[in-house]
């Protein structure tokens, strides 16, 4: 199963939640999730952000290798489950055919707010709430797979 996680310009938000999401898989045992990251208007190999590459590295996960991509129609064939940071880019990949309940916003119906040029104290806050959103998420996720199988 693969997971993408989408948001904007790939440099904060998804590349975080990508990574922080993995390791919370493995931490948990499970390891035939994969994971990835994209960003629908990202400029493609832009750096990630500092201040998410020091929020992460707090909690020993490190995305300082992390270049910004942008996603493609390829991309979209090939995600399973989608999860995105705010509403209008559900809206974006529902638009460009994906089927809505492969799309979840992170976060509930508001989503996870855009940290781009913010103090890291912004980038703590964002990073704690995907954490917490990990949980639902988790239950959207497992739950859709366990449908999926038994079809």
């Amino acid at each position: 199963m693969l997971v993408l996680f989408i948001c904007t310009g790939n440099t904060c938000r998804s590349p975080m939640a990508a990574a922080l999401y993995y390791k919370h898989l493995n931490d948990n045992g499970v390891n035939y999730v994969q994971v990835e990251s994209g960003g629908l208007a990202a400029y493609e190999g832009d750096k990630v952000s500092e201040n998410a590459v020091e929020v992460c590295k707090e909690l020993d996960v490190d995305i300082s290798g992390h270049i910004a991509h942008r996603l493609r129609g390829r991309d979209l064939v090939r995600g399973n489950f989608f999860v995105v940071m705010e509403p209008v880019h559900r809206q974006i990949l529902v638009e460009a055919g994906i089927d809505p309940e492969q799309v979840y916003i992170l976060g509930g119906p508001q989503g996870i707010p855009d940290p781009y040029k913010q103090d890291i104290e912004t980038f703590r806050g964002v990073r704690d709430q995907m954490i917490v959103a990990f949980e639902d998420l988790d239950h959207v996720l497992f739950t859709q797979a366990k449908e999926a199988w038994k079809k």
